[in-house]
């Protein structure tokens, strides 16, 4: 009986024997009902000679062979009950893997050379499979699947596979606005092992939840045979007349519909669910090109994009009183001509999103206006944001409204743009477009410290839908991020800080610190389904952590409270994690400072305000468990840029976690000399001068011809 050490063993030894990977020519997995037939059939060159087939039980090793029918020469085939296996060998309730597996004798230097091969893709130049999809047995559920690890053929009972294996890639070619005001976006969509039988488009609306379902039209352009990957064409027609209509009647008014195809596999119950995504590389910017809908006093205005963190597609829908859509058509047609008549009035534009001023554009703007009053600075800000009233408040003549007359004259007079995130959240097209028609200079103050997450799809120097003139920068360390990693040359990077960091930085008494011990997850994009398991399976981690009896021992012992302050994706959780006794806030509904000055301890996954915590020579712990959905290939960036240099420490598990916090505790919750080193080289001025050092590099930016 072999376990899964024996083969691995078997595995090494024979590798040095057969040096060349050796193809077979067929493999066919044909099921009906719950009875699964393999065939095989083998090499004739290599002389090859099938002994048997086998299942390994992954979790115990486990090996349970069946002798293989010879059909001729070179073909063989086993069949197999599944449910009369699940019932001779498994328990109540089971819970396991199981993997095929064939032993073949090949003849190598007139010797046979015994050798256990997965029944894997890989090594068959052709693969069938006849009604192969997961079912129900009494109470066991059961999903035939391929392997990430070597695309060998497995099942497993009452342990879910996620069909989104079979989506080897997908990315658009090209998005034409028609006549009649339709969109059409045509692209290519590939499978592994399984062909398509049907995809539907749904467009989803971030803020109302509103869906629509549209059918896409497909072709198979090609059949990969030896990779079994079937190439497919693909066209979606979006008609935006019925979707503005929808709006209009529904009531709604900005909204952003992101782009997911439930694509149909051979033989699986459930669509597979995935982005509609972007080209990896440098998007071009006739992707980009927007399109209007008008009803009655109102008008649509449709602009795609795609997200920062999957670059998956959305369509931005921006609604205008028809009147103020109509001056901006006007007025940006001589915008270029316009623009002279007021170059001595200096416009400094400043914004984060239109529903925002909370975070480093604000408080730049508010440095501005108390130390500067002769920069004629303003500030978008939609009127329906919670920061409204407190905008109005400090500077009424100085808040843009977006989409205002107002707004668009000043923008197209701007100087200088300076924004938290791209400027195109704050267009009125919200898409990079724009910056064909606005002259401005562009300087990106940046929301957060960068590196732990990843933005170079977004903000790289090389990209055609970012264009950018100053970087701001806190460190060295990010400085060359921002060059070897982003591309930018050095004399478009300012080393001078966050402007939060004056606020960050001061000895403000005000603020006492408490007991409290501070949660905070980083954000995530969401979306259908199985785009939604990373958020809800870090929600759980952080959750398993609470609910530890370690975990309340170290609260009690220490007599700390807990805060968790959620991200957008998380809200879900908060009437469950208010029932496990903690506080809990939103993080867009906050503001973050105090909440950092007044907190002991701060532990994240990847948010990057722990960085800011750090500089506070306050203890940060990275919690940092295996959660990424399957539509993240790559690890989050940090792990290429920071490795070590992370100012506190990074931990897998929650019992791992716990001893980190208790250690801490021990210690009295002051950070170790080490991660105070980490901390202070990224940070290159702990003083309260950033917005002044922001001030003098755009002044220098704007002296430059």
């Amino acid at each position: 009986m072999s376990s899964i050490k024996d083969i691995q063993l078997d595995e090494e030894t024979n590798q040095k024997l057969i040096k060349d990977k050796i193809k077979h020519p067929t493999f066919t997995i044909q099921k009906i009902d719950d009875t699964i037939t393999t065939s095989v059939t083998l090499s004739t060159h290599q002389s090859a000679k099938l002994d048997e087939f086998y299942i390994l039980h992954r979790e115990t090793g486990e090996h349970y062979p069946f002798l293989a029918e010879k059909i001729n020469d070179s073909s063989y085939r086993f069949s197999l009950s599944i449910r009369e296996f699940i019932r001779q060998h498994t328990h109540l309730n089971p819970k396991a893997h199981y993997e095929f597996y064939y032993t073949v004798h090949y003849l190598q230097d007139s010797e046979w050379v015994k050798k256990d091969e997965p029944l894997s893709l890989n090594l068959f130049d052709h693969f069938n499979s006849i009604g192969l999809s997961q079912f129900r047995d009494q109470e066991n559920d059961v999903y035939p699947y391929f392997s990430r690890k070597n695309n060998g053929f497995c099942f497993t009972v009452n342990i879910p596979v996620r069909s989104i294996r079979y989506i080897h890639s997908s990315k658009i070619d090209s998005i034409e606005p028609q006549k009649n005001n339709l969109l059409v976006i045509d692209g290519k969509l590939v499978t592994m092992a399984i062909p398509i039988n049907r995809i539907d488009t749904v467009l989803v609306g971030r803020n109302s939840d509103y869906k629509i379902v549209l059918h896409s039209n497909h072709q198979l352009e090609e059949l990969e045979q030896g990779k079994h990957l079937y190439h497919y064409n693909y066209t979606i027609s979006v008609d935006l007349n019925l979707l503005a209509t929808e709006l209009f009647v529904r009531g709604n008014g900005d909204e952003d519909f992101d782009f997911y195809f439930e694509i149909y596999l051979n033989g699986l119950f459930e669509p597979t669910i995935v982005r509609v995504a972007g080209p990896q590389d440098v998007k071009s910017r006739k992707l980009f090109h927007s399109q209007e809908v008008a009803y009655g006093k109102s008008v649509y205005l449709f602009a795609p994009n795609f997200t920062d963190q999957h670059n998956g597609l959305f369509l931005a829908a921006t609604k205008y009183e028809k009147e103020v859509y109509e001056y901006y058509k006007e007025l940006r047609l001589v915008s270029r001509f316009i623009k002279p008549f007021f170059s001595d009035k200096d416009y400094w534009i400043i914004g984060e999103k239109p529903l925002e001023a909370r975070n480093n554009g604000w408080l730049f703007f508010c440095y501005l206006r108390k130390n500067h009053p002769e920069i004629n600075a303003f500030y978008i800000l939609d009127k329906d944001s919670t920061d409204y009233e407190k905008a109005i408040s400090f500077d009424n003549d100085r808040i843009l409204l977006f989409k205002s007359k107002k707004y668009i004259q000043y923008l197209l007079k701007a100087k200088v743009i300076l924004t938290t995130q791209a400027p195109y959240h704050i267009y009125p097209t919200r898409n990079p477009l724009w910056f064909d028609i606005i002259g401005a200079r562009r300087v990106l103050l940046q929301n957060n410290v960068l590196g732990l997450q990843s933005f170079k799809q977004s903000y790289g120097f090389s990209t055609k839908v970012f264009k950018n003139d100053l970087f701001l920068v806190s460190s060295k360390h990010e400085k060359r991020y921002a060059i070897d990693t982003l591309g930018y040359p050095e004399q478009q990077l300012a080393l001078s800080g966050l402007a939060r960091f004056d606020q960050l930085l001061s000895k403000d008494c005000s603020i006492q610190l408490q007991n409290q011990l501070l949660f905070f997850p980083a954000e995530q994009e969401i979306g259908l389904q199985y785009q939604t398991e990373s958020t809800k399976r870090t929600a759980e981690r952080f959750i398993a952590v609470i609910k530890h009896k370690d975990f309340k021992e170290f609260i009690a012992t220490y007599d700390l409270d807990v805060l968790i302050a959620l991200p957008h994706a998380m809200v879900g959780y908060f009437d469950q994690l208010i029932e496990l006794g903690c506080s809990v806030v939103l993080q867009d509904q906050i503001e973050l400072l105090p909440l950092l000055s007044e907190s002991k301890v701060f532990v994240t996954d990847y948010h990057p305000l722990a960085f800011d915590f750090s500089f506070l020579s306050k203890p940060v712990c990275f919690f940092q468990p295996e959660v990424h959905g399957p539509d993240i290939k790559a690890s989050q960036s940090m792990n290429d840029l920071y490795s070590n240099e992370l100012p506190g420490e990074v931990t897998t598990n929650e019992n791992d976690l716990i001893y980190l916090l208790n250690q801490l505790g021990q210690n009295d919750f002051k950070m170790s000399h080490r991660n105070r080193k980490k901390a202070d080289a990224l940070l290159e001025y702990s003083d309260t001068q950033s917005n002044l050092r922001i001030y003098d590099a755009v002044s220098n930016l704007l002296s430059k011809k």
